[in-house]
C-alpha cells in the first residue's frame, strides 16, 4: 500500500486533506492476514497475507477493512469547509518468493472525497432567554386582527470568531410546522385571539425548520465575519390573530446557527 499525498507536518501516519489543518490518517484490519490496526506510516505499509494456489489460477478472497480516520492537526479556518480530496492509496500485490514479479491494481482510494467540515465560530453567552412583555388590555386589539401592543426589546448575545457567515433560524417550539411569522401560543395559555411577533431590523421574523442546513426556510444572516461578542437586537410584542379574550399568554422560540 502506497500514498504519495504529504505527511501533516509533526506526523508519520497522517495525510493532508485538501482542508488546511485537518489530516487523515488509514488503519488497515484483517483476520486472514492476521493483521490488527497496522497504520500507513511514511507512505507506505506492506501487508504479508498468505495464499495457496497456481499463479494465474483461481481468485482467492480476502476479507480487509481500511477505516479512513480524520485527524485534526492544525488550525481550523472558521465556518464550512468542503472536503474534496484525500490521499488516494495505491495497491501493488508482490510475491514473497524473493522474485521481481509484482501487479497493480486500481487504488483502493481514488482520492475523491465529499464532505462539509464546520467549525463552531460562537458561543451562545445566554441560552434561555426570557422576554416578560407588559400587561394588555383586550381594548389595545380593538382595531382587529393584525393590531400590535406592547414591542418589547431584548437581545441575543454570542461570543464570536472571525472568519464565516453566521445565520440563523427562528423555530416555532409549540408547532415547529409553522411557517408564518407569528408565534402560536402555549397550550396553558388562557387568552386567546392573540399571539407572539418577533422583529429584526427588517421586520417580523418568519419561523423556520429547527436545522442548521445553508439555505433552511426562512434562515437569516445575523453575523457576518464577526469577531468578539456580539449582541443581536430584537423585539417582541403581542399580534392579534381573532378576536382576543382576556387571559395569560405564553409563547416559545428556539433558534438554530448555521456556520457558512
Amino acid at each position: 500500500m502506497t500514498v504519495t499525498a504529504a505527511l501533516a507536518p509533526g506526523f508519520t501516519d497522517v495525510y493532508q486533506t485538501n482542508i488546511a489543518g485537518l489530516g487523515i490518517r488509514f488503519t488497515f484490519n484483517s483476520t486472514d492476514c492476521g493483521i490488527s490496526n497496522q497504520v500507513l506510516a511514511n507512505g507506505s505499509t506492506r501487508l504479508n497475507c498468505p495464499f495457496t494456489g497456481p499463479l494465474g489460477g483461481p481468485a482467492t478472497p480476502l476479507n480487509l477493512t481500511v477505516t479512513s480516520t480524520l485527524i485534526v492537526t492544525g488550525t481550523i479556518s472558521p465556518g464550512a469547509s468542503n472536503l474534496s480530496t484525500i490521499p488516494a492509496i495505491g495497491l501493488t500485490f508482490r510475491t514473497s518468493d524473493g522474485g521481481s514479479s509484482s501487479w497493480g491494481k486500481s487504488p483502493i482510494y481514488s482520492g475523491s472525497a465529499t464532505g462539509t467540515l464546520t467549525h463552531a465560530t460562537c458561543s451562545v453567552s445566554q441560552a434561555d432567554i426570557r422576554v416578560p412583555l407588559a400587561t394588555a388590555d383586550t381594548r389595545a386589539f380593538a382595531g382587529g386582527a393584525g393590531t400590535v401592543f406592547a414591542p418589547t426589546p431584548f437581545s441575543l448575545t454570542f461570543a464570536c470568531s472571525a472568519g464565516a457567515k453566521v445565520p440563523v433560524t427562528l423555530t416555532d417550539n409549540v408547532n415547529p410546522a409553522n411557517r408564518s411569522n407569528t408565534l402560536q401560543i402555549t397550550a396553558d395559555s388562557s387568552a386567546t385571539g392573540v399571539g407572539i411577533q418577533v422583529l429584526n431590523g427588517a421586520g417580523p421574523v418568519s419561523f423556520g425548520a429547527d436545522s442548521a442546513t445553508p439555505g433552511n426556510a426562512n434562515q437569516w444572516l445575523i453575523v457576518d465575519s464577526p469577531n468578539g461578542q456580539r449582541q443581536v437586537p430584537l423585539i417582541a410584542r403581542y399580534i392579534s390573530t381573532g378576536p382576543v379574550t382576556a387571559g395569560t399568554v405564553k409563547a416559545l422560540a428556539t433558534f438554530t446557527m448555521s456556520y457558512q
